[in-house]
């Protein structure tokens, strides 16, 4: 019994033990600007210059991998083909997301020695034709990462997303999911937006909005409005709700299951 105590102590230790982050792990920041700023002004038929950078904000600079994903709202911009320029060793491709919008892909991989991405590093750039008479159109980064020459880690890595202005009135859109249609919104952009009344759907509990069709990204109600954007509708108990959370519970019970099932072998050996 005191052998199956300590086990399960040291269980118990592993689970709530805190991932050590080294003090010299480098840190970087994918950095997207439209027409060189991180918001311009723009009307329907101009074309804007989207340019991708990284940034290594801490430690070395040394970058075997590194990919992002850059998303905009076809409906608000026309992607252009030709128009893409990319650093050495650089790839592109062009992706069509579950909820709507595209992306344009750019990954970066060293099969040699490391590239030597000092300060801001110009990873590439194209053009997006704008085609909406108002509103905001946000280029955002997403899936991005840099990863160790092993390609078994990612280092931390953060985002600063641009903006193409046509008009300061944003158009927000709800996706509720089945819980019936709600009207879009007209918010001036920087303000913050009033949420509708909750919508309602049979046999379900709403459990509030989101900016990503996932539902990872919870929507604060004084969070202010920088694009045109929509929001999606969660609800408890159906398929779109949320999972997050619930591994490192079932991931317990499995272990000490296991260490159950080993302890009971032991005594009857």
């Amino acid at each position: 019994m005191k052998t199956l105590r300590c086990v399960m102590l040291l269980l118990a230790a592993l689970l709530l033990l805190p991932t050590a982050v080294s003090a010299d792990e480098p840190e970087y920041t994918f950095v997207l600007t439209a027409n060189g700023a991180d918001s311009c002004r723009a009307a329907a038929g101009d074309i804007v210059t989207v340019t991708l950078a990284v940034r290594c904000d801490s430690g070395t600079d040394a970058v075997y991998a590194a990919q992002d994903e850059i998303v905009f709202d076809p409906a608000f911009f026309a992607f252009e083909p030709d128009s893409v320029l990319t650093r050495s060793g650089v790839k592109t491709s062009t992706l069509h997301l579950r909820d709507g919008r595209q992306a344009v892909y750019m990954s970066f991989i060293s099969y040699g020695s490391a590239a030597d991405w000092a300060g801001e590093t110009v990873l590439g750039s194209f053009r997006l034709r704008v085609l909406a008479e108002d509103g905001t159109g946000a280029l955002c980064s997403s899936n991005y990462l840099v990863s160790s020459q092993d390609g078994m880690t990612h280092f931390p890595a953060g985002a600063e997303d641009a903006a193409v202005v046509v008009s300061e009135l944003c158009r927000v859109t709800f996706q509720t999911n089945g819980g019936g249609d709600i009207p879009p919104q007209m918010v001036y952009r920087g303000n913050a937006l009033t949420l509708p009344e909750m919508p309602a759907r049979a046999g379900y509990t709403f459990a509030g909005w989101y900016s990503d069709i996932d539902l990872t990204m919870p929507w604060l109600e004084t969070t202010p409005v920088t694009a045109d954007m929509t929001l999606y509708a969660a609800w408890t108990g159906a398929e779109t709700a949320s999972a997050q959370g619930t591994w490192l519970p079932a991931a317990a019970i499995l272990l000490l299951a296991a260490v159950l099932a080993w302890y009971n072998r032991r005594k009857h050996e």
